[in-house]
């Protein structure tokens, strides 16, 4: 595994390339983060699915969104957007250092969404999509941020902050900035609307019912060949319950990721 910058002096971004194991083949997987705080919680499954995927014969490469994670950028700059020019930046990226003619998406969370938008922008740079817990509808999902938040209870920990416009507005959501530009971008993702006409195989796995999940499933299952949804009983990778449960990696979910892949 090689960590390494990438893309330009004004938006540099960090990732994490592993290198298919023994040079087998040219095959591409570009993993798509979710956001904000799901991206702290699922950090060590995306790493498993990443060496997992590398062992298997795959060029993977993971990376921070710009404003998040190591990447250049204050995390007041980061919208998805900008994250969505990311991950092109990135599928190109991935490409050049593998070989390959076309990359594999796993999206994760928002990733999801934002892997869908980049398929659109760059399909002929795309081969196939999984979508892994993803995020269907925007307004109900930026809601369940909210209550989540406003819910939780740990000693010592004050009440999120709002922040004047001059920050950005909006307000700390999870101990993290949720600006309302960014809440304006969530508030309108709409998957089943946003994978209308991609032409690439595509696999829905999901770990525990939400806003959406009936609608997608029939959706997909009305595309026919290529497309396909399935709920797995395990661990949602993006989701702490802490103290007890933090740091749990949903195995089974992975190794089902990988099969399909393979």
């Amino acid at each position: 595994m090689t960590p390494f910058y990438f893309g330009s002096r004004e938006r540099r971004l960090f990732g994490v390339y592993h290198p298919a194991q023994g040079g087998k083949g040219n095959r591409a997987v570009l993993l798509c983060y979710p956001w904000g705080f799901e991206y702290v919680n699922s950090h060590r499954s995306v790493v498993r699915l990443a060496t997992l995927l590398s062992q298997a014969g795959y060029h993977t490469l993971r990376f921070d969104y710009f404003g998040t994670g190591d990447s250049a950028g204050e995390d007041r700059e980061a919208d998805l957007e900008g994250a969505r020019r990311d991950i092109a930046t990135a599928i190109g990226e991935l490409r050049d250092l593998s070989g390959a003619d076309s990359v594999s998406i796993i999206g994760l969370r928002v990733g999801a969404f934002l892997g869908v938008l980049a398929a659109h922008d760059l399909p002929s740079s795309v081969d196939r999509i999984v979508l892994w817990d993803p995020v269907i509808d925007g307004t109900k999902y930026l809601e369940e941020l909210y209550t989540l938040d406003d819910t939780l209870d740990i000693s010592g920990v004050s009440p999120a902050s709002a922040f004047p416009d001059e920050l950005g507005g909006g307000r700390e959501v999870m101990g993290l900035p949720l600006t309302s530009h960014v809440a304006s971008e969530l508030s309108e993702i709409r998957l089943i609307s946003a994978m209308s006409g991609l032409p690439h195989p595509t696999f829905a796995i999901t770990t525990r019912g939400g806003p959406g999940q009936k609608e997608l499933r029939a959706w997909m299952e009305a595309a026919g060949a290529g497309s396909t949804f399935e709920q797995i009983d395990d661990h949602p990778a993006w989701h702490e319950d802490w103290p007890d449960n933090a740091g749990i990696i949903p195995v089974s979910v992975i190794k089902r990721i990988s099969s399909w892949m393979n």
